[in-house]
């Protein structure tokens, strides 16, 4: 009997099983739109693409970074109020244009090599190798206005030109001349004068080509803050500032409030890294302002083959790594490359516009007004920055 009971009770709970299977069982139908291309980064519903189905589909919102295929997944509810998953596929397209950096009218002198691509930069948001062409005739051995195009094409075979009128001129006779070269430097209490309010604290910014300081000289003449350059990396290779020791202790003994900025011509996100752990490596002061990205090899940029979109992330990469690490940063920037180059994100900005007001429409929280005053403690010129307390 109890051999029988073995062998009979696997068999009836086999068939238990198997109509519950067939009584709960839910066979998922989903009807997809045909096309499912979608533009690179755009936020999309994945659930915008469900032409119709016998389940419950959920919002799910995304940004794709991909170009080409992508496998996603969308969570819904079955009729037995069930979660399970979907997976389907989308297709990234890249619609931007290049955009071309370049003046619309060069002047050279007849019989003169010329470069027509130096300092031109072409760039797309996407496409990280984009071409960068001069198309059109010229002599540069014949006098003449020639007009030309630069075109710029990128990986998914969008394009864009700009003009660009080409000047063969004569070399002018030069006779020589008695010419002034002592600096006119903008005295620094003229600037603080200015500038400071309640609101405004008035600093300069130094590097090892600052030579000397005397920062109790700087401290009396009126200086509130200096951001010392920590170091550079440039050609693969980091290195510190020669001064950036002497510098800081100095500043930091004269009472000065301190921030840091790091050159950079960093091009991925390990070399990003390394950058970060060198900087906190090489952190022994209180530091009371931002640590600054600075990136400004904008006139090699095409040879580094990065897409406005890489571009931008080694920037916030940089500082979102310092924030893991309790520390605050800042992007340094110029008008020109932050209306044409940088998205910004969340955080401050130091503003480079050498005038005497910024017309830079976006928010900042310092402005590097001048590289050109002259402060007592320093031998040479030296840059004068804004920093707005209430921004």
């Amino acid at each position: 009997m109890k051999k029988r009971l073995i062998i009979i009770l696997p068999i009836i709970l086999v068939f238990i099983i198997t109509i519950c299977y067939f009584i709960f069982r839910f066979k998922l139908k989903v009807s997809l739109k045909d096309n499912r291309d979608v533009i690179f980064g755009e936020e999309v519903n994945l659930k915008d693409f469900i032409l119709d189905s016998n389940a419950n589909f959920l919002d799910t919102y995304i940004s794709l970074y991909k170009i080409g295929n992508n496998d996603v997944t969308i969570p819904y509810i079955d009729k037995y109020n069930r979660k399970k998953e979907y997976n389907f596929n989308i297709n990234v397209i890249d619609v931007d244009e290049p955009i071309i950096l370049a003046n619309g009218v060069v002047t050279s002198y007849i019989n003169e090599d010329i470069n027509l691509l130096k300092n031109v930069i072409c760039v797309d948001y996407i496409s990280s190798n984009v071409t960068c062409e001069v198309e059109g005739d010229y002599d540069t051995n014949k006098i003449g206005k020639y007009n030309l195009k630069y075109v710029s094409k990128d990986e998914s075979g969008n394009s864009t030109s700009k003009d660009l009128i080409l000047n063969i001129i004569e070399r002018p006779k030069y006779t020589n001349r008695n010419i002034n070269t002592k600096p006119n430097y903008i005295p620094f209490k003229e600037i603080y004068d200015k500038y400071k309010t309640d609101n405004t604290l008035i600093g300069i910014d130094v590097s090892r080509f600052q030579g000397n300081i005397d920062f109790e000289k700087v401290k009396n003449a009126g200086v509130e803050f200096v951001i010392i350059r920590l170091g550079w990396y440039v050609d693969g290779e980091l290195g510190l500032d020669y001064n950036f020791k002497k510098y800081i202790e100095d500043a930091y003994n004269a009472g000065l409030k301190i921030g840091l900025y790091f050159y950079s011509e960093a091009s991925s996100m390990q070399e990003v890294d390394s950058i970060v752990d060198f900087i906190i490596n090489n952190i022994k002061y209180k530091i009371d302002l931002p640590i600054a990205y600075d990136w400004e090899d904008f006139n090699d940029y095409n040879y580094y083959k990065l897409s406005l979109y890489e571009f931008n992330n080694l920037a916030y990469h940089f500082m979102d790594k310092l924030k893991e690490k309790g520390m605050d940063s800042i992007l340094y920037a110029s008008k020109y490359y932050l209306e044409h180059m940088w998205f910004i994100k969340d955080y401050p900005l130091w503003l480079a516009q050498y005038y005497k007001e910024v017309t830079y429409d976006g928010d900042y929280k310092i402005w590097q007004l001048t590289d050109n005053a002259k402060v007592d403690g320093i031998n040479t010129g030296v840059d004068v920055d804004i920093l707005y307390l209430d921004k």
